[in-house]
């Protein structure tokens, strides 16, 4: 289990995302895509975010704005559909900007993505007690996620509940907010190997 404590950085959009990898004499692309379902607050959904050799970089991204939430803390996990085609990268901290502790309060974020490498689950807690948030823009990160494309085929990263329980937000009593719900429909990854000089 990894912790890290959140970071804050200006949000992206990007409907498609492009990465680039060469291995000896094959290069490896890959293409991110979002799935259709249409932006609305209290919506979360997996957004592609930037691209870098052979690795992708998404947002798991919840849309505004929405005042009244309450937001104290997140509990999903992104489905891999083909673990051998898209790998999960773990990493030392995680940005998420959706949930902004006040004064005696702190955000941790548990991120498991090597126990079962077909599921990257997801926990974010706010500490400290006090009250949540709302959204107060269009869109706020939950949290930064990336992962590393293998060869070539296709696969799908989807939202996804825990331990039996369907993806939920979490108020400062512990509760699910029902006004938040997960995208249903998949993000694609495709990756594409052809021959080449190599460079």
């Amino acid at each position: 289990m990894r912790h890290a404590t959140a970071g804050s950085i200006a949000l992206a959009f990007a409907l498609t995302v492009l990465a680039t990898g060469c291995h000896g004499d094959s290069m490896t692309s890959a293409q991110l895509t979002q799935s259709p379902t249409a932006a609305m607050p209290g919506l979360v959904k997996l957004v592609p975010r930037s691209a870098s050799n052979a690795a992708v970089v998404l947002d798991v991204v919840i849309y505004g704005p929405e005042q009244g939430l309450d937001l104290s803390g997140f509990a999903f996990g992104v489905a891999v559909g083909d673990p051998t085609l898209a790998r999960f990268v773990s990493e030392s901290s995680y940005v998420q900007t959706a949930l902004l502790p006040g004064a005696g309060q702190s955000v941790l974020l548990d991120v498991d993505g090597t126990s079962n490498p077909s599921l990257v689950q997801v926990h974010i807690t706010e500490q400290g007690g006090g009250a949540g948030n709302g959204i107060a823009g269009a869109s706020a990160i939950v949290i930064e996620l990336a992962f590393q494309v293998q060869r070539a085929g296709a696969t799908t990263l989807t939202l996804v509940g825990l331990d039996g329980s369907p993806a939920h937000a979490i108020n400062s009593t512990g509760g699910a907010i029902g006004a938040v719900t997960f995208d249903g429909a998949s993000a694609g990854i495709q990756g594409v190997t052809t021959g080449g000089g190599g460079y």
